[in-house]
């Protein structure tokens, strides 16, 4: 059995075939559709094209779910609802829809760390900060849209407006798409500094990580504050949920750099945990495909 798995950010959609092994038989991209319609028009072209290869489709969507409706509500990064059974050729496989956050950390959970923990919380960082949470090896969904961790407020700055409406969400302080802009400021107020000339090149927001840079102290002042708001924001999740592990996901795991390394200087310079241990923090082990490959594990678990 082959599950036709979608991984919707707020930037592009990925997909791809996978099987009951996990493993990725084909991986594509697009552009993330701009509203109800074009998001129906393309997933259904891609199910059509692909119509002999799978039985189960698969969906994990940035934002607020409907499981048993089949429908999207809201995301900050995708501010309309999507109705997904209007898509074409709907009653011929089973439709299976969940939050990505939850579909990355239960993927990453069973197949790497159910052995050794019973308590993970995984956060994604892209264009906003999703989230899941295993607790007591079970994957922690409320009423169903727990995990949504890019809303906690950790910014020590206020007035940082987020896309949900509240002022010092976690994810408009510290989201991937923060890190490329930072890196976009700083580079235009010293367009000469070594920060500068790495960013032209290489246009990843996570070498404000990289510690074989020579940052000037503009640059290490804010490169500080976005370590300080994610530091902050692990802390209050360890606090409420007593986990064992942090593990950090999305585009940047690919070349997060020296991130865990600040993360963890600074939350031992700041914190003390008396008689208890901080969680490890480690980076998540599929890379950016955890939000396919979490999409299809949802998915055959749900249809055993």
């Amino acid at each position: 059995m082959n599950c036709l798995a979608f991984d919707v950010g707020g930037t592009y959609v990925k997909y791809g075939l996978v099987n009951q092994d996990l493993s990725i038989l084909e991986n594509h991209k697009f552009n993330t559709p701009k509203n109800e319609s074009d998001f129906i028009n393309e997933f259904s072209k891609i199910i059509v094209q692909n119509e002999n290869k799978f039985e189960t489709v698969s969906i994990a969507m940035p934002g607020f779910i409907n499981k048993l409706e089949k429908k999207f509500l809201f995301g900050t990064n995708i501010q309309f609802s999507i109705d997904f059974k209007k898509l074409m050729n709907f009653n011929s496989y089973n439709l299976y829809l969940d939050n990505d956050g939850n579909v990355s950390a239960f993927s990453e959970y069973f197949q790497y760390y159910r052995d050794q923990f019973s308590n993970l919380i995984m956060l994604t960082f892209g264009t906003g900060i999703g989230g899941g949470i295993i607790a007591n090896k079970k994957l922690l969904q409320g009423s169903g849209s727990a995990g949504e961790i890019g809303h906690i407020l950790t910014s020590i700055d206020n007035s940082i407006l987020c896309n949900c409406g509240k002022n010092g969400c976690f994810e408009a302080s510290t989201a991937a798409t923060v890190w490329t802009n930072k890196c976009q400021e700083l580079s235009d107020l010293e367009p000469n500094s070594e920060l500068a000339q790495r960013f032209k090149i290489e246009n990843v927001g996570s070498i404000l990580f990289d510690d074989s840079i020579k940052f000037t102290s503009l640059q290490l002042d804010e490169i500080n504050i976005i370590i300080q708001n994610i530091s902050n924001g692990l802390v209050s999740l360890f606090e409420i949920f007593d986990n064992e592990i942090f593990v950090l996901g999305g585009a940047m795991s690919s070349s997060p750099y020296s991130l865990i390394k600040l993360i963890d200087k600074d939350i031992n310079s700041r914190f003390k945990f008396p008689s208890r241990i901080f969680p490890k923090i480690e980076i998540s082990l599929q890379k950016g495909d955890s939000g396919i490959i979490g999409a299809a594990a949802l998915a055959f678990n749900e249809t055993k």
